[in-house]
This record gives C-alpha cells, structure tokens and sequence, in this order.
C-alpha cells in the first residue's frame, strides 16, 4: 500500500463548507424565506447547492490532478 500524505486542510475545510451551508440554509428559512414565494426559495435552495459544489469541486481537483 502506498504511503500517501493525507490532505488534512482540505478535509477539514472540506467539512466545514458543509456546515456553513446548512447554517446559512436554517438562518435563511427562519429569517428570509417567508419573503419570497416558493419557487423563489427552491431557486436559492438550488443556487446554494451549486455554490457548495463549486467550492468542492475547487478544494479536490488540484489535489486529485496531482495523484498518479
């Protein structure tokens, strides 16, 4: 088995970004959500999710080019 460097930054930022989504996600439908319709908040809901996709996709890639 090869003895690789575990990226332990990465994971752990890699934790973390999905926490701050769901913070943001409890913070927006208790504070903002009744403002706007339902489609609106479907599009926010989806918008974040793509968000959080990107900044993954973002912190893995690099690291995963790397590897053989």
């Amino acid at each position: 088995m090869d003895n690789k460097q575990v990226p332990t930054g990465r994971l752990y930022v890699s934790i973390t970004i999905p926490l701050i989504w769901l913070l943001f996600l409890a913070l927006w439908l208790f504070f903002y959500a009744t403002k706007y319709s339902i489609i609106q908040n479907i599009g926010i809901f989806l918008a974040s999710i793509v968000i959080v996709a990107i900044l993954e996709v973002i912190i893995w890639v690099p690291w995963s080019m790397k590897q053989d």
